[in-house]
């Protein structure tokens, strides 16, 4: 475990550049409790790895709780960090590291909430269990299960040495482009009025290909040491292109695709104006959407669904995605199950991306008021 040694040496050298004393003293209060939760979780890192004998089960399973728990504090501790910098969460995308996405799923269904992994209406519907091997855990790896209340057991066995290391990458990279940030972070005006500028072409013309390009040059240019993982402007940019590379035969298909694009660029408007383009409201919404919408306005029972569709690794998604797809099929709302079929096609084909993108418009469903 040298190497993980070595990583949280690295973690710790950055933490130390943003001088917790001083961010007290200055009462940044919330970038000092995030820097001391990370140096917390160097701590809890460090104890774990460390060579000891004569540890039992129960120590064993001690130290996994506390390391996972820790970990999971400090995700949210860097986007706190962000938040305070940049006031955007989503400035920077620790989340494109898949094994950090799974990290917030493995600790709940270790650590958080086990016996309650998911909550919905119908109990036979998305219930799980999970039960953790506890003879299993060693300071390489454990195991647990997942029951579901159909009768099915899924068997999870994580490489903890992969996952502690996936962390401290990206947590190092992460907070090298904050600190560059912290020092001269601004908005300018010229990249926010060239983001405009996009928006008004993609809302009045359609045609904003000569734009973005421009947009994206102007950013590269000012942020040119960030990392394309974990920088959401860029990754929603390659969004974008991977979206305007996809063609259907259906055109209704391609209407929800050019409105997908939509939503993608007012996110990077928001990022930099913090708010919402100001003709958003005005999109015409496709007819699949609108087919979408009106399901769930008369269905509302599956509603407790599209929280599992905002994350392709929660391990309710695929199957969230099925029982609306068959609810759709059973009112017969052909032009829905196009939609999710779509879908559910990209998804046999892992193109996690455009997934993302194209469910998109769902997630912006809201509960229609009575």
């Amino acid at each position: 475990m040298n190497s993980i040694r070595e990583l949280v040496n690295q973690n710790r050298k950055k933490i130390e550049k943003f001088d917790l004393n001083y961010q007290i003293s200055h009462k940044n209060f919330e970038i000092a409790c995030a820097v001391a939760a990370l140096e917390t979780t160097n701590l809890v890192s460090q104890s774990y790895f460390e060579d000891e004998a004569n540890l039992d089960k129960g120590d064993y399973v001690l130290r996994l709780y506390a390391l996972l728990q820790a970990l999971f504090v400090s995700i949210d501790s860097l986007y706190a960090m962000s938040y305070s910098i940049t006031s955007s969460k989503n400035f920077i995308n620790i989340n494109s590291n898949p094994k950090l996405r799974r990290l917030k799923y493995i600790r709940n269904d270790v650590v958080g909430h086990p016996a309650n992994r998911s909550k919905n209406k119908h109990k036979d519907r998305g219930n799980s269990y999970c039960i953790l091997d506890n003879d299993s855990v060693t300071k390489e790896a454990f195991t647990y299960y997942i029951y579901s209340s159909d009768g099915s057991c899924e068997k999870e066995t994580i490489n903890i040495g992969d996952l502690v290391s996936s962390y401290y990458k990206e947590s190092i990279s992460f907070l090298d482009v904050l600190y560059q940030v912290s020092s001269k972070f601004n908005q300018s005006s010229v990249l926010k009025e060239s983001i405009a500028e996009v928006l008004d072409r993609y809302y009045k013309t359609g045609h904003f290909r000569d734009e973005l390009y421009t947009f994206i040059d102007r950013y590269k240019a000012e942020y040119r040491n960030h990392k394309r993982e974990n920088n959401r402007i860029i990754w929603r940019y390659e969004l974008v292109l991977k979206l305007m590379d996809v063609s259907n035969d259906n055109s209704d298909i391609m209407d929800v695709i050019k409105y997908s694009i939509g939503i993608e660029l007012n996110k990077m408007y928001k990022m930099l104006w913090g708010k919402d383009y100001s003709h958003k409201a005005d999109f015409e919404l496709p007819s699949m959407v609108l087919s979408a919408y009106r399901f769930f306005n008369r269905n509302p029972e599956y509603i407790p669904y599209i929280k599992h569709l905002k994350d392709i690794d929660d391990p309710l998604f695929f199957k969230s995605l099925k029982e609306v797809y068959e609810g759709a099929s059973v009112k017969k709302m052909q032009n829905l199950m196009d939609y999710l079929g779509f879908i559910i096609t990209l998804y046999y084909g892992q193109q996690w991306d455009l997934i993302y993108s194209i469910t998109l418009p769902i997630l912006e469903y809201k509960k229609k008021e009575k």
